[in-house]
């Protein structure tokens, strides 16, 4: 499963969504002119990491981590699964959503952009990580147009305002946050590398944000209008891996650092794994 979207897949995802979704989104997803910190980087079946130094360690960094998603599947992606089964009522869903996006949605493109003042003299890393923080802007809108559409929420008063319920998702919410101690670990050690994992993280969500995107059109009836932050990321996490492809495979170069990468995904994604275990717990209440 290394190879989780294959070339063909990549261009029609591409093709076919971002058509719908410019019916949907007032904004362009792209603005002609932005800029690409790595030449290519953007084209279908763009490859280019595998002539780096560290490719043979990417590979293997891969492999792992295909096994850890296949072992932790339900949690590692989302609860998607059990959306896609339709094995979730509409307030499971309405939480599931929204601490997602307390949690994680909207507040990405600031964790990502926090990284560049630790890698503000190495201008390639500075300029890949605001690229990626630009990218992430806006998306978590999309998640709460979702929460306003489908269940009524109030935008100000329920979901920016809004505060989790779940302390214990909260305490396990570090896989994106760097605070865990191997993540520190490997900042201390190599800065890119620490930004390197957040990108490489990403490498699941097309899966899991497919998954939703058909549970909720065929298991709940939500119409298209509503899923466009659902939609657009069964594709666009392809190019974000690829950013923490391309780092990883530049800057590991050694044993010591591939070890301080290797030990940041695992840790990772246990807590990943811990923190959408204590969210099915609290949800659980909700039958």
């Amino acid at each position: 499963m290394e190879e989780l979207y294959s070339e063909d897949y990549e261009k029609s995802a591409r093709k076919v969504t971002q058509k719908g979704l410019r019916r949907l989104i007032a904004t362009e997803l792209l603005p002609n002119g932005a800029y690409a910190p790595v030449k290519g980087i953007y084209d279908i079946g763009w490859r280019e990491w595998e002539s780096l130094p560290a490719a043979d360690y990417v590979r293997e960094l891969r492999r792992l981590d295909d096994e850890l998603i296949k072992e932790n599947e339900t949690w590692i992606l989302g609860l998607a699964p059990l959306v896609y089964k339709g094995e979730l009522n509409l307030e499971q869903i309405r939480l599931l959503e929204f601490e997602s996006y307390i949690n994680a949605n909207d507040t990405l493109a600031l964790r990502i952009a926090a990284h560049a003042f630790d890698n503000s003299k190495n201008r390639e890393i500075r300029d890949i990580i605001l690229r990626h923080a630009s990218e992430e802007t806006g998306h978590g809108e999309l998640k709460a147009d979702f929460l306003v559409n489908a269940f009524g929420m109030d935008l100000e008063k329920d979901i920016w305002n809004g505060t989790s319920a779940l302390e214990d998702y909260n305490r396990e919410r570090v896989y994106l946050e760097g605070t865990n101690e191997a993540l520190k670990r490997l900042k201390k050690a190599s800065p890119p590398l620490a930004y390197a994992i957040i990108p490489f993280l990403e490498r699941c969500l097309p899966r899991l944000d497919r998954m939703k995107a058909e549970g909720y059109r065929k298991q709940y009836g939500f119409p298209a209008k509503y899923l466009t932050f659902f939609d657009l990321h069964t594709y666009v996490d392809i190019y974000h891996e690829r950013l923490g492809l391309y780092v990883i495979g530049k800057y590991a170069t050694t044993r010591e650092l591939q070890d301080l990468v290797r030990d940041a995904v695992l840790a990772s994604r246990e807590n990943r794994t811990k923190a959408m275990m204590a969210l099915y717990n609290y949800i659980s209440r909700y039958r």
